[in-house]
């Protein structure tokens, strides 16, 4: 039944999110087949996230009798209603919007529904809207979960809870969560009932536990006449002015591109606009959520992505307080690689802090001088002051610090991961009992470029007297010929593992050769795009293995250890289509490079002109038919794709 959904409908999900982490997340068939799958999952700002609203039962009735049940669910044996039926028309963008008809009468399409989110606020403004000509009853269930959104729950769980319900407004509570909701119409009526065995069916194929129960303790009756809208707000807190919530949120999609069935299609000239909101759900108060649903804040993903903000109106400040929210944990000279959700911080990662290093270098090169009256001089100052600062504390950490699980290699200036520490710090990071997967030991090449890179942007940029003392001026006179040892003429190497180059066809190569700085010819960089296009290009990113390596999986499918062995061995990664534009862009011509772009993002931006598509997914499967798997929703995805879309569309 799934897959035919997903044939008839799409398998992309639409998102909605807001500054805390919260979020709402479902299915173009407006059925919950994840465990995140829900209306209202509030963040508290931290990291951490709860599962407020599942859903709604939704039965709407006619004067003449005619009743439809709208919702769709799965159970154990059985999917019901099955209101998807009913879905004739649905876009994603700017905010999810559907659109039902009677299939029974000529009445064609007569009801809207629609979905938006506070951006400050973990609020939920549901809207359904009448736009038939004739009046019809809609009775509602709201349906509650109150669990952390990694976890189920239970009717059991429902032994004790708080309670409060009137015409128009509704509380519940329960241990330390609670949900308000408002209307701006009367008709609320307590009456407790259970959905029991609701089903999971993504979950089961993930090796998760997969079905819980729902709890809905009243409902909602309403007449709705022609033209009229029924509001709905979803809270974590009291509201206060609920025409001031309306209009906070309603000014949140303000100059965003719309479209109905009458024009179902995008324009050109909405494509950049549409990518940079999806970017901009990404943004917390003062970091980056890497992906939605199940990721938090990562530093590796922020800063590899963070380009992507720098065309923001806000970009100035924004990216400062992103630095600064990192500079703060920096620990030895590293940046964390993760902070909040389930995990606490932590710093297992090489490369994080070298890509935090030199997007503060890019972000000092774009907002010069002559940015001063945003801020005024005087802070612009303090700030690059304080930025060179860090940049200074990372460099110093990875060249002085002992306690790291590796060391800069006084011999040829490399950063060396020794295989006795047993870590996995690169960005295949897959641990399989205790292991890494893919550990790509000693040298790996990316780093060592990222490595090189951050020198030869400090020896410019940094105090005189701090380059003399760290030593950075013989370093990146030694580290070039060092790299040459990745090449032999034919490939390059993913690592050099005991002096020896592993000749392994990854991605990682790609990375290394897009930084600007790079000890290879023009001839060189040509080759290392024909085993790009030879080995790992297709229409949705590069894989993260040649398909010729006997490791090779054509699959990103099944319980945690069958995804994780696929994860980094062959699975597509979206992100990877920058650094090879970058790439591309040193050996083309503009004509060639800009043709070459537009093939890189094409599937991504002919789903997003349809209204089909709401974020960026963070994988999709190593072989055809390709398809999107992973978390649906990553902020460096994204970002890739919107910044090759500057360069086509602006």
């Amino acid at each position: 039944m799934l897959s035919y959904l997903y044939q008839r409908f799409t398998p992309y999900e639409w998102l909605l999110t807001n500054r805390k982490g919260g979020y709402a997340l479902g299915t173009a068939f407006l059925t919950n087949v994840r465990k995140y799958h829900g209306l209202l999952i509030a963040g508290d700002g931290k990291g951490k996230r709860y599962h407020l609203l599942a859903c709604l039962e939704e039965v709407v009735t006619f004067p003449s009798g005619l009743s439809y049940q709208l919702d769709t669910n799965f159970y154990r044996d059985v999917v019901y209603p099955q209101g998807y039926q009913f879905i004739k028309e649905y876009f994603y963008l700017p905010y999810p919007v559907f659109y039902f008809y009677c299939p029974k009468t000529e009445a064609g399409v007569f009801l809207i529904k629609s979905l938006r989110f506070h951006r400050d606020k973990n609020i939920l403004l549901l809207t359904y809207e009448n736009i038939s000509s004739y009046p019809f009853k809609l009775l509602l269930r709201p349906r509650l979960t109150f669990r952390d959104h990694h976890y189920l729950t239970f009717a059991n769980s429902w032994d004790w809870f708080e309670e409060e319900i009137s015409s128009n407004f509704a509380f519940i509570a329960k241990d330390s969560l609670a949900l308000f909701c408002y209307s701006n119409k009367d008709g609320f009526i307590k009456d407790p009932i259970f959905y029991y065995g609701v089903y999971y069916p993504l979950e089961e194929m993930r090796g998760y536990p997969s079905y819980e129960d729902h709890f809905s303790p009243f409902r909602i009756e309403v007449e709705l006449n022609p033209g009229e809208k029924l509001n709905l707000f979803f809270s974590d807190e009291p509201l206060k002015d609920l025409q001031e919530t309306l209009e906070e949120i309603t000014e949140r999609y303000e100059g965003t591109p719309k479209i109905a069935p009458t024009k179902p299609q995008f324009e050109d000239k909405d494509v950049l606009l549409l990518l940079n909101q999806m970017v901009k759900a990404f943004l917390l108060r003062d970091n980056v959520c890497a992906g939605y649903p199940w990721f938090y804040a990562w530093g590796r993903d922020t800063f590899i992505g963070l380009p992507a903000l720098f065309y923001d109106p806000d970009a100035i400040d924004t990216c400062y307080q992103i630095f600064d929210t990192y500079g703060k944990y920096i620990q030895g000279g590293l940046v964390p690689n993760l902070i909040g959700d389930l995990a606490p911080v932590n710093y297992n990662s090489v490369d994080a802090s070298l890509w935090f290093g030199i997007r503060i270098f890019e972000y000092l090169d774009k907002f010069r001088e002559d940015h001063w009256h945003r801020i005024g001089f005087k802070e612009l100052e303090d700030r690059k002051t304080k930025l060179l600062s860090l940049v200074e504390e990372v460099i110093r950490g990875y060249l002085c610090y002992s306690e790291h699980p590796f060391f800069v290699d006084p011999e040829d200036g490399l950063i060396c991961i020794p295989e006795s520490s047993g870590r996995a710090f690169t960005w295949m990071d897959v641990l399989l009992d205790g292991k890494p997967l893919t550990p790509r030991y000693e040298k790996p090449i990316e780093v060592q470029f990222l490595w090189y890179n951050l020198l030869m942007l400090a020896k410019d940029r940094l105090p005189k007297e701090k380059v003399e003392e760290l030593g950075i001026l013989g370093l990146v006179e030694k580290i070039p010929q060092s790299l040459r040892k990745y090449y032999n003429g034919e490939l390059f190497a993913d690592t050099l593992y005991r002096g020896e180059p592993v000749y392994e066809i990854r991605p990682n190569f790609v990375i290394a050769l897009s930084l600007p700085y790079v000890p290879f010819e023009r001839d060189e960089l040509l080759r290392a795009v024909e085993i790009v296009r030879r080995e790992l290009l297709t229409p949705y990113g590069l894989r993260s293995l040649s398909p010729r390596h006997p490791h090779f999986k054509r699959k990103y499918f099944g319980s945690q250890y069958q995804r994780d062995l696929a994860y980094h061995n062959g699975t597509v990664w979206v992100w990877l289509i920058y650094p090879y534009a970058l790439l591309l862009k040193k050996v083309l011509t503009r004509e060639e490079y800009l043709a070459e772009a537009r093939m890189l993002i094409y599937p991504f931006i002919q789903l997003l002109k349809t209204g089909k598509l709401s974020s960026i997914p963070e994988l999709y499967d190593g072989d055809q038919p390709y398809y999107p798997k992973g978390a649906p929703a990553q902020f460096w995805s994204t970002a890739a794709v919107y910044l090759l879309a500057r360069e086509i569309f602006s």
